[in-house]
């Protein structure tokens, strides 16, 4: 009888939920055999309407009903719950995208004596993933003030393109890849609009963190980036002789970078001399010199080095730096102030010393006359910036000299710097790190050394070198800069070395020889940039027409590492020789032309096919401005720069492992 009541209710309550299909479950237990709890909800089904919705439902006869979800199928840790929901079906929102959700429904009982019903199936649905804001970018760099004195590390964020409607980004988050709370910043409309932010709060130096972009609690797009590295504060020291004292001592100027260090915990400067453990001077830093940066320390011993260490009020040492002291002229060497008469220093007939040196400052040469030389002379200062001579009338070399040097000077001069009139013989003239101004805004030619026949009977230079140097002049008149020789002319060379160098802004080339020598000669243009040259069009760069034969294969040119760019519109002539005959030209393979450079706008020519080279050089397909940083007539002046930017040729160097043109510019 049991049997059949129980029976009975079964198809009775398979009758009330027919509609829902709740018999429909195979192997399922839908309710206890006495009726005291609700039917088990069946046919679950869930399933994702985008990267935050999931759509669920159920089948069921409860009024009311709880759905729980979670990340995981055991429903352990965070359980979300919504309830209680009138019908069979809801949407789960604020979801996180392209993640797995489980669910599982409860019919709740409001009848008295009948408990809410058993969970039913567990289903689970993915969330979509949303295509992300692209080219999210993020630079860092450091920004310093003074007034009022601050460090900050600034990361500027961008996203978003321009074909795109932006988003309404509302907060960046920044979080620290090896772990660390997130950095969290607004957003203005603005800056959504502009899809670019910039933010400093809070963020640390050479730091990576993962940048993240969010919409409300959506994000839609990140990138990581590692900051900056953070500046250390720094020590930096030169010194230089100090002529005002007797004997003479050396000073040092003494400057600092703080970065993180306050300038009000900054106190004194400690000097320690090498080889010792004891400092020599400690110098207090007063308030103007905290406020400037640096301070100037004299009474250094010269020919010493020096460790000086910056120190903050509680002893601890914030930076420190070597440096060593010059070493004091010696009792052979003339020293020149400011205001002496350098040209009769120069030309004594009975002047004891070899070698003069210039105390910085601005010096003029003024005579009568040519200034001979007609003794040894090393004219030298320490810095060219610091040091000029300006000179109204040129050296003259004379008779049997062992060395001419002129060195850490500017000189600037109205026209020759030397010319040759009369008999010499010279081991060695050497123009090392000066800048030549050749600029006499007129139209009288200017050239560092002309030799001419004058009353000469026998004129020889045996090495000449510009190393280390700019020269440059005025393209309006026609002169060839480093050497140059008249018609007529009996002087002879053995050997001419450009290195390092700088030359622009001339109408003719950098050497023309033009006599009826038959001698050896080597002329070596090493690491040079040229600029402006050649701008009359007459003239090559290296212009020797030595008729002679006898020598003609001890005779050779290199031009390597160097690049160069015509200043005219015609001529671009490389090189040219006394003529087309053998004996008459430097043969090919006397010529190395290793790694020089012209540019492809500029076919270059020869004085003769038989001495073409120009399949042996390289073309730059390009304008100055896209070689060179900033190149300019005057290679002095403010700004101008002969850095290689182009980044296809810097490359090519690379690999190459050499140098393109002057490498004092890099």
């Amino acid at each position: 009888m049991k049997n059949a009541i129980h029976i009975l209710k079964l198809f009775a309550a398979c009758a009330l939920t027919a509609g829902s299909g709740a018999c429909q479950d195979a192997g399922i237990e839908v309710y206890d055999a006495s009726l005291s709890s609700l039917l088990r909800p069946s046919a679950v089904t869930a399933v994702a309407a985008d990267s935050e919705h999931i759509n669920v439902s159920w089948r069921g006869t409860a009024d009311s009903y709880r759905l729980e979800y979670a990340l995981n199928e055991d429903f352990e840790g965070d359980v979300s719950v919504a309830e209680p929901i009138e019908g069979n079906q809801y949407t789960v929102g604020e979801l996180t995208e392209a993640t797995s959700y489980y669910f599982r429904v409860m019919g709740l009982s409001d009848k008295t004596g009948v408990s809410s019903s058993e969970y039913s199936a567990v289903v689970t649905a993915r969330t979509f993933t949303e295509p992300k804001i692209p080219n999210v970018k993020a630079t860092s760099e450091m920004i310093y003030t003074i007034t009022p004195w601050s460090i900050t590390c600034t990361v500027t964020m961008t996203w978003g393109d321009a074909e795109t409607e932006p988003e309404a980004i509302n907060e960046i988050r920044a979080t620290p890849t090896e772990g660390g709370e997130a950095l969290l910043f607004p957003v203005s409309e603005e800056e959504a609009a502009a899809q670019r932010i910039a933010f400093s709060e809070g963020v640390l130096t050479d730091t990576e963190y993962t940048l993240e972009l969010y919409a409300g609690k959506k994000m839609r797009g990140s990138c990581t980036h590692r900051t900056v590295p953070g500046p250390t504060p720094a020590l930096y020291a030169s010194a230089q002789p100090d002529f005002t004292t007797d004997p003479v001592s050396a000073l040092a100027e003494i400057r600092w970078e703080l970065y993180y260090i306050a300038p009000e915990e900054v106190s004194e400067i400690v000097l320690t001399r090498q080889g010792s453990e004891t400092p020599e001077r400690r110098i207090p830093i007063t308030a103007a010199e905290i406020s400037a940066g640096s301070t100037t320390v004299t009474g250094l011993a010269p020919g010493a080095e020096y460790t000086a260490a910056l120190n903050a009020k509680d002893g601890k040492q914030i930076a420190a730096t070597t440096f060593p002291t010059p070493e004091a002229p010696g009792q052979d060497v003339f020293i020149a102030r400011p205001g002496d008469d350098l040209a009769a220093i120069i030309s004594a007939p009975d002047r004891q010393y070899e070698t003069v040196y210039l105390v910085a400052g601005e010096y003029t040469v003024t005579a009568d006359a040519v200034i001979p030389i007609a003794r040894n002379l090393e004219l030298y200062s320490d810095d060219p910036a610091r040091t000029t001579i300006t000179m109204t009338k040129n050296f003259q070399p004379e008779g049997t000299l062992e060395r001419i040097v002129l060195r850490n000077l500017r000189i600037e001069c109205p026209t020759y710097l030397m010319q040759a009139r009369s008999d010499y013989d010279i081991a060695l003239l050497r123009i090392d790190n000066c800048i030549v101004d050749l600029n006499s805004k007129s139209t009288t030619a200017s050239t560092i050394f002309n030799t001419t026949k004058g009353t000469a009977t026998g004129q020889m230079l045996h090495q000449y070198e510009v190393v280390n140097s700019i020269v440059f002049s005025n393209a309006g008149q026609t002169q060839n800069i480093v050497y140059g020789s008249a018609s007529g002319s009996i002087g002879e060379f053995e050997k001419i070395v450009m290195r390092n160098s700088t030359f622009s802004n001339c109408a003719r080339g950098l050497i023309y020889v033009t006599n009826t020598a038959d001698c050896a000669y080597e002329v070596i243009v090493d690491n040079c940039t040229l600029y402006n040259v050649g701008a009359a069009g007459s003239n090559a760069l290296i212009d020797i027409r030595m008729a002679g034969t006898t020598n003609a294969s001890r005779r050779k040119i290199a031009l390597r590492n160097s690049v160069m760019w015509f200043g005219g519109t015609k001529g671009y002539q490389i090189l040219r020789f006394a003529g087309s005959k053998e004996g008459q030209y430097v043969p090919k393979e006397q010529i190395d032309c290793s790694n020089f450079w012209y540019f492809a706008s500029q076919t270059p020519t020869f004085g003769s096919s038989v001495y073409n080279i120009a399949d042996r050089m390289t073309a730059y397909d390009g304008a100055p401005a896209g070689l060179w940083q900033n190149p300019m007539a005057d290679p002095s002046a403010a700004g101008a720069s002969f850095r290689i930017k182009d980044p296809a040729v810097r490359a090519a160097q690379e690999n190459n492992e050499t140098t393109l043109g002057d490498p004092r510019w890099e």
